[in-house]
């Protein structure tokens, strides 16, 4: 796994995000294994990937002390891709705060909770992306400087007028908790939803990490949870090479028998 990390630590992007997953055992808060009683166990899968290579780590505890564990985040200079996670943004230079699931917000606060304000904001975001991807395509490395500063007050002036709409909704009524949320937000985490614009290296959403993680939700449903904390150990390691070799276009059996050369393992063990 050392040249599959050193290899996202090499990277400009790296994709981050995290799942629950149903288990048997887990590590508990001692250091001693954990065995589920009358019900199962809640654990944690965890994706750090880029458009070449997964790695996958499990954590017993959604914490930051896990991700420091984990040796990645703590080591990278770098965008980090994220879903708006608070610990998160303690790591890296820079962050790319999922585009998808803002725009889904502001979708649900116009359809939900009958603000169509959510729907201007969700049209911008949605208007830059496409600029964004036409640039792409013709070739462009970043925006132009006028149409940038056009999106930057464009969101400063959408900013302006849903605290307007805030100041004239009563407190506790209907949309209003909702509303006042997404605007603190969109106000404290500029840099982080626009970078994607600024910097074309940054992503406009976080779906390289959630497509790697896909796979542990399909395996729940099917096996109902996951036996042993051993067992969820070796199905990081194994599905972060498999993951990492379709990336790179490799044979998935030659993969395999190339590491269990390695490992020095008979191939029918």
């Amino acid at each position: 796994m050392e040249s599959y990390v050193q290899n996202l630590l090499n990277g400009k992007v790296i994709h981050v995000d995290e799942t629950p997953i149903r288990t048997s055992e887990r590590i508990n808060k001692d250091g001693k294994l954990e065995k589920a009683e009358r019900t199962t166990l809640q654990v944690y899968i965890r994706t750090y990937s880029n458009e070449k290579t997964t790695v996958l780590t499990a954590a017993s505890y959604k914490t930051e002390e896990s991700v420091r564990d984990d040796n990645i985040l703590t080591q990278f200079h770098g965008i980090i891709s994220q879903d708006h996670e608070t610990k998160f943004y303690k790591y890296g230079d820079k962050h790319a705060t999922c585009g998808a699931h803002l725009t889904r917000e502001l979708r649900g606060l116009a359809e939900l909770e009958l603000l169509p304000w959510g729907n201007e904001v969700r049209e911008f975001f949605i208007k830059m992306n496409k600029q964004k991807n036409e640039d792409v395509r013709m070739g462009k490395r970043s925006c132009g400087h006028d149409l940038l500063c056009n999106f930057e007050n464009k969101y400063d002036e959408l900013l302006r007028k849903g605290k307007r709409i805030l100041e004239e909704m009563k407190k506790d009524t209907f949309g209003y908790n909702e509303l006042r949320r997404m605007v603190n937000i969109l106000e404290n985490n500029k840099d982080n939803y626009m970078l994607f614009i600024r910097d074309y290296d940054a992503p406009f959403t976080n779906n390289e990490a959630e497509r790697d993680l896909r796979h542990c939700k399909t395996k729940q449903k099917v096996s109902g949870c996951y036996r042993s904390w051993q067992g969820i150990i070796d199905y990081c390691k194994i599905r972060s090479v498999l993951s990492t070799a379709i990336k790179r276009g490799e044979d998935l059996f030659d993969t395999i028998l190339l590491l269990l050369e390695k490992n020095q393992l008979p191939a029918g063990q």
